[in-house]
């Protein structure tokens, strides 16, 4: 009885030790980032630059003047190009800005995006191995957020403020909550912020695929429509005209799937293969019964529209090896205490496995 409870004890203090290393890796991970960002912004004007970005865009939208910069609104230009203090033109739709709001003042505002955005994309990867590994999701949240944390894709989001830290963290969020409870608004809040991050929709059944669309369109329809006497009409037409302007920077940018095509076909239908090429990843994912392929194809179809392929708009990559290296510890365990216990129970007995 004695050398079961030393046993017992072992096992608990052994169990605390694990958590507190897997914590005190993912608090040194975040801290080294934020470090980073830090000094990176103390050489940088504006700092914060695409916060800055969104911040000025709402500014100019409260004050009356036009969220987009005029070179937008006049003919082909590229986005890094429209720096006017060092930030860069607005690509969003006008709707965005009213989300962005409360975010747009300093420093309370600009501590809150980050907070929101880095708080997103944790508590998403947390989600991730909650789901898989149950109650010993904690112990392996420092091992999966190392290599997100310190890879520069990261940290150039934070450094920048960049929106896409925070919706990566929803998309691991989509795997956590599985493949038909993503709800519709959620779906809606990403197209109206950031529109191709919207393929999410795609992350469902064929049965309810129709459903999803109808009711995420519905929603960011019915936002819009809502924010229209704010924004004003006019806001939209520039919206959608700068949109059509813009142009890929392939000198620094060359990967994204844009660039490639534009050789061959031009800028024009480059743009419109590679939106096409991510409608078509998604609606296949639809009909994929593999959750981990499935969802693969709707990570992927996020980031292939993207023009400029920088390191943070591959955020959303980085969810796949989440996910990969939770179903594998997940697989991993069930090897080693299945043989042990066939007929135990705890808390790795109870997760349920996603299919694929």
């Amino acid at each position: 009885m004695r050398g079961d409870e030393g046993r017992r004890a072992g096992q608990i203090l052994r169990r605390r030790l694990l958590i507190a290393i897997s914590l005190t890796i993912t608090a040194l991970t975040l801290i080294f980032a934020f470090a980073l960002a830090i000094q990176a912004n103390a050489h940088h004007s504006p700092p914060w630059v695409d916060w800055a970005t969104y911040s000025d865009a709402f500014g100019r939208l409260v004050q009356g003047g036009s969220v987009y910069d005029p070179r937008q609104l006049s003919g082909p230009y590229h986005l890094l190009e429209m720096s006017t203090g060092g930030a860069f033109g607005y690509e969003y739709p006008p709707a965005s800005l009213i989300l962005f709001a409360p975010f747009a003042s300093q420093p309370i505002g600009l501590v809150a995006w980050l907070a929101l955005n880095v708080g997103l994309l944790v508590s998403g990867v947390y989600a991730v191995l909650r789901r898989e590994l149950g109650d010993d999701a904690v112990l392996y949240l420092g091992l999966a957020i190392l290599p997100v944390g310190l890879w520069i894709g990261f940290i150039e989001g934070v450094t920048s403020g960049n929106i896409t830290v925070g919706v990566t963290g929803i998309l691991a969020w989509a795997w956590a909550l599985d493949r038909e409870r993503v709800a519709p608004a959620t779906v809606a809040v990403l197209g109206v912020a950031k529109v191709f991050p919207a393929i999410l929709v795609c992350w469902t059944t064929p049965s309810r695929l129709v459903r999803s669309v109808a009711a995420a369109g519905l929603l960011a329809g019915a936002w819009a429509l809502i924010t229209l006497p704010i924004v004003g009409p006019g806001t939209w037409v520039d919206f959608f005209r700068a949109m059509g302007n813009t142009q890929p920077n392939c000198d620094s940018y060359g990967a994204s799937t844009t660039c490639v095509l534009q050789p061959f076909v031009g800028i024009g239908l480059a743009k419109l293969a590679a939106i096409a090429l991510a409608g078509s990843l998604g609606v296949g994912a639809v009909f994929v019964r593999s959750n981990l392929v499935a969802f693969s194809m709707v990570a992927v179809a996020w980031v292939v529209p993207t023009y400029n392929l920088s390191y943070y708009s591959m955020l959303p990559l980085f969810v796949i090896w989440v996910v990969v290296f939770a179903i594998g510890m997940r697989r991993l365990r069930s090897v080693e205490i299945g043989p042990r216990a066939a007929g135990a129970t705890g808390p790795i007995d109870s997760v349920r496995g996603p299919i694929g």
